[in-house]
């Protein structure tokens, strides 16, 4: 055989290892986070690149959830409801991460359940009962996910056990007793699941141990040990499954250690400290165990970080933070172990973030835009599909759909599914299911609202849809049909306290809080609570909240995607206009007035943020487009250099892509597209543009996919 034959073949079996060393690699692909004072479980995708969390929806648990386990392949979520005595059991959709209860979920197990674990492959899960000191045994259905209870349990452990964990052969079984100060540690039978005591339980350990792990290399244990502010350190025998005390055990860590995490190289161990508000950072000796603190450590968390996660590639950490109701995203450096905090970050969680879990995957999550949607106010939704490659619009078969003279369109986050405040007299939002191969329309009736309705907003959870009506003081909530898309009135809709002539709606990333411009009067910016389970608004105590002194009202708001910080389009009652930043308090929904306003032109009318929340962009009802970058830490605006951009006439709605690529704005004669540069955030028009969306295009949605 000729050498350039056999280099030819050697590249080729190459080219077929790195092919499929490329599809075998592990990438984080969604993260699920339970809330203990609020009873959800929220869904972020993972950022493969840089880590950072994106909302995408919440599901429903039981009362006061304080455990969560994925099965190793992330078919099935499990979550431990501490005030409810049971599990609930989701099914993961493996392309959007959204959740679905097993059938026969809940599962009954102990009092206060507080923990659980899934062993590596996936056939057995076990939870920790606090209350009742043991641990229920179940083997899942690998088909169903249900649950059914081994024989022989609950097995006994010691007092008040609050976290266990799975070594990565399957064969054993650990628990942190937190009231018996020790680890009962169990061999596994791999046909049934049935537990027996290793010779030697229980190991004793530090005061008060909460948080436990293993390492992949399957030779350490180490445990977070809250009233002794330090980490035990354990050798385990992988024949015996005997613990061991490591030399130099234990390790000094922060003020009352809630949980560690071990990286899948066995390289490092974090610790979070619920009373420090850090994580501390440790190398690992991988011969003896003992553990070295790397430079740097311990790095700032959120308020009281209670549970801390490694995602499986090993590239970054996160950590939920119980009293500031968010989630700290840190990269890893794999040389040195030290972590970076992820910007912008932290993401909001719901009410009391209490367990995290990260999924992995093959393939990175990607966004991709598939649909706009524009509220055409001289009649229909005109509909053009995206060509995610240039955003290039073109006009799908059939559109315009509909009827009425819509001002403002929005789209549930499955893309099923899409709502117009219309605009035209008959004061009603129009209902529409969507075909989401072609885009096309199909009306499904309309509901009533307030006089001359203005705005319309879905919520994360896609279960919701929020209508103002400027000529009415209220705010209008309706509950989605999952089936259908109808809608019906939320019981006490609609919602009258402190909003004055609304003209904008928007609902925060993780669902918890509803924003309502108010144009009149300085009443600023109404924010309501929304309750979980039925919809139903509860105005924040102080709100509405002012503009900054001699700042306008607003016409338009927005959150940005981190879920921190409110911006307003300031135009109306004779003051300055520009735009308005708002903080968000986490606990309560209550905004405080950022800074000054910043100017935006004569007459802001609608502003929208990218999805990465870097920028924010606002029309200004003429020929132009303003672009500001948020400081990750104040929520400060400055101008973007170039700004404002031209965009040829009366600019008004806007609404970035899901991909974060494009931005598309309506002029009151057509439509116009750009590109976001990621790393300046200026904007450019795209070659194909502008495109004809009717004849007064006047509010803009973009519907995707995620893969």
């Amino acid at each position: 055989m000729r050498k350039s034959t056999v280099r030819a073949v050697s590249a080729f079996i190459l080219g077929l290892l790195l092919d499929g060393m490329a599809i075998a690699k592990t990438t984080p692909r969604f993260a699920f986070v339970a809330n203990t004072s609020d009873n959800t479980v929220s869904i972020y995708t993972v950022n493969g690149t840089t880590g950072f969390l994106r909302d995408n929806g919440y599901g429903l648990t039981g009362s006061k959830p304080l455990g969560a386990a994925l099965t190793p392949n992330g078919a099935f979520l499990y979550i431990a409801n501490s005030g409810a005595a049971d599990v609930t059991a989701f099914s993961v959709d493996a392309t959007n991460g959204a959740l679905t209860a097993v059938s026969g979920s809940p599962f009954n197990v102990g009092v206060t359940p507080s923990a659980i674990a899934v062993t590596p492959s996936g056939g057995f899960l076990y939870v920790a009962n606090a209350a009742s000191g043991d641990v229920s045994a179940f083997s899942i259905n690998s088909s169903t996910g249900a649950l059914t209870a081994v024989t022989g349990s609950p097995f006994t452990v010691g007092s008040d056990p609050v976290a266990l964990v799975v070594n990565t052969t399957g064969k054993y079984l650990y628990v942190a007793n937190s009231g018996s100060n020790n680890v009962s540690a169990f061999s596994i039978s791999s046909s049934t699941g049935a537990l027996t005591a290793v010779s030697g339980s229980p190991f004793t350990a530090g005061t008060s141990p909460v948080g436990i792990s293993v390492t992949a290399s399957d030779k350490f244990v180490y445990v977070a040990n809250s009233g002794s502010g330090n980490v035990s350190a354990f050798s385990l025998n992988s024949t015996t499954g005997a613990l061991t005390a490591v030399s130099g055990s234990p390790f000094s860590a922060g003020t009352k250690p809630s949980a560690v995490a071990i990286t899948p190289s066995s390289k490092y161990v974090y610790v979070a400290n619920s009373s420090s508000d850090n994580v501390s950072e440790f190398s690992v000796n991988s011969t003896t165990g003992s553990l070295t603190a790397v430079s740097g450590s311990p790095v700032s968390a959120g308020k009281a970080p209670s549970t801390i996660a490694v995602d499986p590639s090993g590239a970054f950490v996160y950590t939920g933070n119980k009293t500031s109701d968010d989630v700290s995203m840190f990269t890893l450096s794999t040389s040195t172990g030290a972590l970076t905090a992820v910007v912008p970050g932290p993401t909001r969680a719901r009410k009391g973030p209490a367990a995290l879990v990260v999924s992995s995957g093959t393939k990175d999550i990607t966004y991709t835009p598939s649909f706009v949607y524009v509220a055409d106010l001289a009649g229909g939704v005109p509909t053009l599909s995206v060509n995610d490659s240039t955003g290039a619009l073109t006009s799908v078969s059939g559109s315009p759909f509909g009827s009425g003279d819509p001002r403002a369109v929005a789209v549930t986050p499955n893309g099923q599914f899409l709502y117009t405040a219309t605009g035209d007299g008959s004061n009603t939002i129009g209902e529409y299911s969507v075909d989401t191969e072609t885009g096309a329309l199909t009306s499904i009736g309309t509901i009533a609202n307030g006089d001359s309705p203005y705005d319309v907003a879905v919520d994360p959870s896609g279960r919701f849809v929020y209508a103002v009506a400027i000529d009415t003081n209220s705010v209008y909530g309706y509950k989605i049909n999952s089936t259908t898309g109808v809608l019906t009135s939320i019981s006490g809709s609609p919602f009258t306290t402190d909003v004055v002539a609304p003209d904008s709606v928007a609902v925060d990333p993780t669902g918890r809080f509803l924003m309502v411009g108010n144009y009149c009067c300085t009443g600023g910016v109404s924010v309501y609570s929304i309750n979980t389970s039925n919809g139903k608004l509860t105005a924040v105590k102080g709100s509405p909240f002012p503009p900054p002194s001699g700042g306008a009202d607003p016409a338009s708001v927005t959150v940005d995607p981190t879920g921190r910080y409110v911006y307003a389009a300031s135009s109306s009652g004779g003051g300055t206009t520009g735009v308005v930043a708002y903080s968000i308090t986490a606990s309560s929904g209550k905004l405080t007035a950022i800074g000054t306003v910043l100017p935006g032109g004569g007459n802001p009318w609608s502003i929208t943020t990218d999805v990465l929340g870097k920028y924010v962009y606002m029309t200004d009802n003429d020929t132009t487009l303003y672009g500001y970058t948020i400081n990750n830490t104040t929520g400060e605006l400055t101008a973007l250099a170039g700004s404002p951009f031209t965009a040829d006439v009366s600019t008004r709605g806007i609404a970035a892509d899901p991909s974060g690529a494009y931005l598309y704005l309506s002029n009151a004669e057509q439509l116009l597209g750009y590109s976001i540069n990621a790393t300046t955030g200026a904007i450019t028009q795209l070659s194909s543009s502008p495109y004809t969306a009717g004849s007064d295009p006047l509010g803009v949605c973009v519907a995707g996919t995620i893969q």
